[in-house]
């Protein structure tokens, strides 16, 4: 739209606050209720692992696709549908009569957060011109993390006092006010009308992504194995396929932009302890350390407050240093938080538990603006949207990789048997190893941001 008014702006940024609080709060909920949810119908750890993976696996595989095709056929049409998917995908799950339901109901909701969280950062960056991007960018970011701080003791309190179908149950009225307010938005925003879907990149970056995770979570059988290697090797037939095809998903100019990759793959490893940290902690919380589901969700909630105090200060710190050096410091933060969880015990001190989560939370908060900012700064404006939903797809990813090395180390270190006081130490145990990985990660992808340097 070449005329963008101050009540354009003003329902973008309602839209955008709605669906940023919305989806980060079912992520950070659900993973309080599992426990329960368990015990509702008699799951085991690894089935409970893949309630919360079922939906990154699926975020994964469609936040490029639906960036592309809003480029095509309109950011607002795209996050219309999404809300609405998303919405129902919360519904059903609350209805859910079995596990299975409830999985196929998590797919349906990620399904609607992949149109969403796609789209809604390039509606920002198309709608605000540079000197107003950022704040709006780092507000709504910080919204996402005030979700994300909400979302444990909501769950919390919804599924001790309440029922954990209360946590699905409660995202719904959000959800149809997200669909009002978007649908007062008048006009769209299509910058690649000409443009088409590549369905051969699109199946090969499914496929691959499927193997990946189905390969983590079995890796100790051979078939694990095999379908682990046969999705690395898939996602270097992506790439490629990205330079042969007409219609790529990611344009060669970004696939082999040095910013773009560093940008994308620190964002992976910063993203990868956010969800298999509170998956881990919330079981280790309410069956070893015998918390109840509140407890619990005020306990981890000090992780996504840091998040969004840190979030939502940060716009100011953009306007006057380089977003990379500020990413740098958040991924330090993130990675001293993992190293202190790297010694947890069956007594640590709760006190321990909850200086690591608010060094951590502090690290995402700065490096999530910071990234999301490097992310629109770098790319011509026909590529907001796969630039963004690129970015989110590799955040995405990097928490289904820390979720898929958990499940693989649970499945190594106490099978498919349901977590009881008999393994509780091979639990700890086990936790302890994707917390030493990405602690290393980490450390070492600082130097990245200090070679992101354009020529």
């Amino acid at each position: 739209m070449s005329h963008i008014n101050d009540v354009t702006k003003k329902y973008v940024l309602l839209v955008s606050i709605l669906v940023s609080f919305l989806v980060p709060y079912i992520s950070s909920s659900v993973n309080i209720a599992l426990p329960e949810i368990g015990k509702t119908f008699l799951l085991t750890s690894i089935f409970l692992g893949w309630i919360t993976t079922s939906y990154l696996l699926v975020s994964a595989i469609f936040l490029i696709p639906f960036g592309k095709i809003a480029d095509i056929y309109g950011k607002k049409k795209i996050i219309t549908y999404g809300i609405v998917i998303f919405t129902l995908g919360s519904f059903l799950c609350a209805l859910a009569p079995s596990g299975d339901i409830l999985l196929i109901s998590r797919i349906i909701q990620a399904v609607g957060s992949a149109m969403i969280f796609g789209n809604v950062y390039s509606l920002i960056a198309s709608v605000y011109p540079q000197e107003e991007k950022g704040k709006v960018l780092s507000l709504s970011v910080g919204v996402a993390y005030v979700g994300l701080s909400l979302g444990p003791v909501l769950g919390g309190f919804l599924t001790e006092f309440f029922t954990w179908r209360a946590v699905f149950l409660f995202s719904v009225p959000f959800g149809l006010a997200a669909i009002m307010a978007i649908l007062k938005l008048k006009g769209e925003w299509i910058e690649s009308k000409d443009d088409k879907l590549c369905l051969s990149s699109t199946s090969v970056l499914a496929l691959s992504l499927i193997g990946i995770m189905y390969g983590f979570s079995e890796i100790t059988t051979t078939i694990g194995i095999f379908t682990l290697i046969l999705g690395s090797v898939g996602i270097i037939l992506f790439i490629w396929l990205q330079k042969k095809v007409k219609n790529p998903l990611i344009h060669p100019e970004l696939l082999f932009d040095r910013i773009y990759i560093i940008n994308n793959l620190t964002s992976l490893i910063n993203y990868g302890p956010g969800i298999f940290t509170l998956f881990l902690l919330t079981l280790y919380l309410q069956s070893i350390r015998d918390l109840s589901p509140n407890q619990t969700g005020l306990l981890l909630c000090i992780q996504s407050i840091f998040i969004a105090i840190f979030s939502l200060s940060v716009g100011k710190l953009l306007e006057s240093i380089r977003a990379r050096y500020i990413a740098a410091i958040g991924m330090l933060l993130t990675a001293i938080g993992l190293t202190f969880l790297v010694f947890l015990g069956e007594n640590t001190t709760l006190e321990l538990i909850v200086v690591a989560l608010a060094v951590i939370g502090s690290g995402y908060g700065l490096s999530a603006s910071s990234s999301t900012q490097i992310a629109v700064d770098y790319v011509d404006n026909k590529f907001y949207g796969v630039s963004s939903a690129t970015l989110n797809t590799m955040r995405v990813m990097g928490q289904m990789m820390g979720m898929g090395i958990t499940l693989a180390v649970l499945n190594i270190f106490i099978g498919h048997a349901p977590l009881n006081p008999s393994n509780y130490a091979l639990f700890i145990e086990g936790s302890k190893i994707p917390f030493l990985i990405f602690a290393v990660l980490c450390y070492v992808s600082i130097y990245g941001y200090f070679v992101m340097k354009r020529n």
